[in-house]
């Protein structure tokens, strides 16, 4: 435990409150004083790591009087399978807006799930963007104090090939970001 509240002191430049006791808990003199959490928000792929992180941050905005906001990023595919294209009702409209529709419906039955598990959103929207950059930007412009977000845990391989949103939110981020990673094989043998 101590190696991790001395990374989150050295990386976050914040002064810990452990105990009542405040400055050097974890033997790093820190420099700014931790904020207060009253803005966070929560970018989500609809998976369950988005799911977990939702939760998460429903509890953390429960013990610090906190809002939660839900984004979701959506790109415009670059290869999109021919069954895809069949899409009732899409003869007119252009793929982008296709994307956009299902992107907005899915956050809306996302959110409305979560609403019925007890988690309160205050506001949710979907926008066209590169997810890491946009949720980064967003943060920044909206003044969020925390970001929570969900990780699949990818190591090896698919994590080149795919990336990580959470790992570059991680990097570039103004703000603390909380990462949330559920299930797998990863999260069960990660050591602390």
């Amino acid at each position: 435990m101590a190696i991790v509240m001395s990374r989150a002191c050295i990386h976050a430049l914040c002064q810990l409150e452990v105990a009542g006791a405040t400055g050097v808990a974890c033997g790093v003199q820190c420099v700014h004083p931790m904020r207060a959490i009253r803005k966070i928000l929560v970018p989500v792929d609809f998976s369950e790591p988005s799911q977990a992180a939702l939760a998460y941050a429903a509890e953390l905005a429960k013990s610090f009087g906190a809002v939660v906001d839900v984004l979701h990023v959506w790109e415009v595919p670059s290869f999109l399978p021919a069954r895809e294209l069949a899409i009732e009702g899409s003869a007119d409209q252009a793929l982008v807006d296709v994307v956009k529709q299902n992107s907005e419906t899915q956050l809306e039955a996302f959110v409305r799930e979560a609403t019925k598990r007890g988690v309160a959103v205050q506001k949710s929207w979907a926008e066209l963007g590169s997810p890491a950059h946009s949720i980064v930007d967003r943060a920044a412009e909206g003044g969020y104090d925390l970001i929570v977000i969900g990780t699949h845990g990818r190591t090896g391989l698919s994590r080149v090939l795919i990336g990580s949103v959470a790992e570059r939110v991680v990097r570039h981020a103004r703000c603390p970001v909380l990462s949330v990673r559920t299930g797998g094989p990863q999260a069960k043998d990660a050591k602390p």
